[in-house]
């Protein structure tokens, strides 16, 4: 075949792949014109309509699937690529050997010993700091999607968040900072990567859920109820193929898949109040109306939606949950990541007051903040490995 032939050829298959992702994603991608004129067409048969109605279906829903992302995404796993390189670097996504996605920085190595020490010696301050208010403190690290000592990263990439964890931990402990790491719970109940999205950097609502039954007999001011931590006290909601998730975004559906979601809503009595003047948020009712945001997850939106912060909302400066239902509770300070959406309305149970604080955003003296709020502990979760040591090292920030 001479290199003309070749070309065509090249160019054929590619359109035919082109044009059967457009279907896989018009079908699998929602309820937009284009599976509406696919499923009505297939049913009677007509492939006549299929052809004179496709231009101006896919048009329309061009925008609303992202369509170039989901064909770019389908040719990427038809190849077999595991690295798919975004302009900016650290947005760059890899599938690892156990078919989830992971953010790595390719131009990323190894943080520093200095890096690492100042942000723990930071830590370490603030907790003597609120030592000296009278108030106790721990760090609560969240896992990270990369089980330790397992290689699941493409050959020839690297990634250095279980490194730089155990590195900060252990800088903690020579200083007799209190801390719990959470990656030995997930490593060793169940497997390890089900414990998050395939297309999300995030553990899974399940995830957190254990996490709070495993803090509340593990910190004694959580004490808590067993009957609240008891899931058969609970439903569960399993909303199938809900959720693509931020890494998933960027390389579409067609890729890896898309995730379920799960809602989880108390079979017994809550009453809640949900605050953050910022936001002019003020909610008041049970678990699933108050702490949880049932508007976000009204309809699946691949791409615009985030299914995530159907609890606890979002990353807040700072918000207040009061829990009616424990005035005798302890009142608790939350230092928080994004890992602690999640965590949020789980944890608000345990307590009477629960105040939330994301340092990325928030604005003033953080010990005077605290001071003010009279917790009677003060809690960090953070998922730190690279990202968040920045927020951590801002302890002592004033405006």
């Amino acid at each position: 075949m001479n290199r003309r032939n070749t070309m065509t050829a090249v160019v054929f298959l590619a359109a035919v792949a082109a044009g059967l992702l457009l279907l896989a994603t018009a079908w699998f991608g929602g309820e937009g014109d284009l599976k509406h004129l696919l499923k009505t067409s297939f049913e009677q048969r007509d492939a006549a309509a299929v052809l004179e109605g496709a231009e101006s279906a896919a048009n329309q829903d061009l925008d609303r699937h992202h369509l170039f992302i989901q064909l770019y995404g389908g040719v990427q796993r038809l190849t077999g690529r595991r690295v798919v390189e975004d302009t900016v670097s650290a947005n760059t996504v890899v599938k690892l050997s156990t078919g989830a996605l992971n953010f790595v920085d390719l131009q990323a190595g190894p943080v520093s010993e200095e890096t690492i020490t100042a942000h723990a010696d930071a830590t370490v301050e603030f907790a003597r700091a609120l030592e000296e208010l009278g108030i106790p403190y721990r760090f609560v690290l969240a896992p990270q999607k990369i089980e330790q000592g397992q290689d699941l990263l493409p050959e020839g990439v690297q990634e250095y968040g279980n490194e730089t964890a155990d590195a900060f931990l252990a800088a903690l402990e020579a200083e007799g900072t209190p801390y719990t790491d959470l990656r030995p719970l997930f490593e060793e109940n169940g497997t390890y990567a089900d414990w998050f999205f395939r297309t999300d950097h995030h553990w899974k609502p399940e995830a957190a859920f254990f996490a709070w039954q495993y803090l509340t007999g593990q910190v004694d001011l959580l004490a808590t109820d067993p009957s609240l931590t008891d899931p058969d006290n609970w439903e569960t909601t399993v909303l199938e193929d809900f959720f693509l998730g931020s890494q998933g975004k960027r390389v579409g559906s067609l890729y890896a898949g898309a995730d379920d979601f799960t809602l989880y809503t108390p079979r017994f009595n809550t009453d809640l109040s949900y605050t953050c003047p910022f936001y002019a948020i003020d909610r008041t009712g049970p678990f699933a109306e108050s702490v949880c945001f049932p508007e976000r997850v009204e309809e699946r939106d691949w791409f615009n939606g985030n299914p995530y912060t159907y609890y606890a909302g979002g990353d807040y400066p700072l918000a207040t949950i009061t829990n009616h239902e424990n005035p005798d509770g302890p009142r608790v300070v939350l230092l928080r990541d994004s890992f602690a959406c999640a965590l949020t309305p789980f944890l608000s149970l345990s307590c009477s007051q629960l105040t939330t604080i994301d340092l990325r955003y928030f604005q003033g003296d953080l010990l005077e903040s605290i001071a003010e709020l009279e917790p009677d502990l003060v809690l960090t979760l953070y998922n730190v490995g690279g990202i968040g040591l920045d927020e951590l090292f801002q302890y002592q920030k004033t405006e």
